[in-house]
């Protein structure tokens, strides 16, 4: 879930459409030229040890076996959205377990959100 919320234009692209097309990795966008989609001539994130923005490997995974939600798991986790979103949970104990994990989950995302914009921000101070 972490991968949904921290980077959900990866967790949304294909694959095997990555494997043979460029991305740009900052902004999400499938690179074109004269309107076509450029094929890829270097490897792809997942399969470039020394690729600039994810080294080592892409934070889905591989194409063979990508880091996704469950079908069970994306259920559960659209159920905890609308329940959110209107304030009301039902009174169920299977809810609220799975609320308490989803909601720290959450949580944690935006602490490391927050905590990278911090270290941006100090980082722009002191090379200023």
């Amino acid at each position: 879930m972490g991968l949904l919320l921290l980077h959900p234009d990866l967790y949304f692209r294909d694959c095997q459409h990555c494997l043979k097309y460029i991305y740009d990795e900052e902004t999400a966008e499938l690179q074109k030229f004269h309107g076509e989609p450029c094929k890829r001539v270097v490897p792809a994130p997942c399969c470039n040890p020394k690729h600039p923005k994810f080294p080592g490997s892409c934070p889905k995974g591989t194409a063979e076996k990508p880091k996704v939600l469950s079908s069970k798991n994306a259920k559960t986790y659209q159920h905890w959205k609308e329940c959110k979103a209107v304030g009301q949970f039902p009174d169920d104990d299977i809810v609220r377990q799975n609320a308490a994990i989803i909601q720290e989950i959450v949580d944690s995302v935006a602490e490391h959100k927050q905590l990278e914009m911090m270290s941006m921000m100090m980082m722009g101070k002191t090379m200023g």
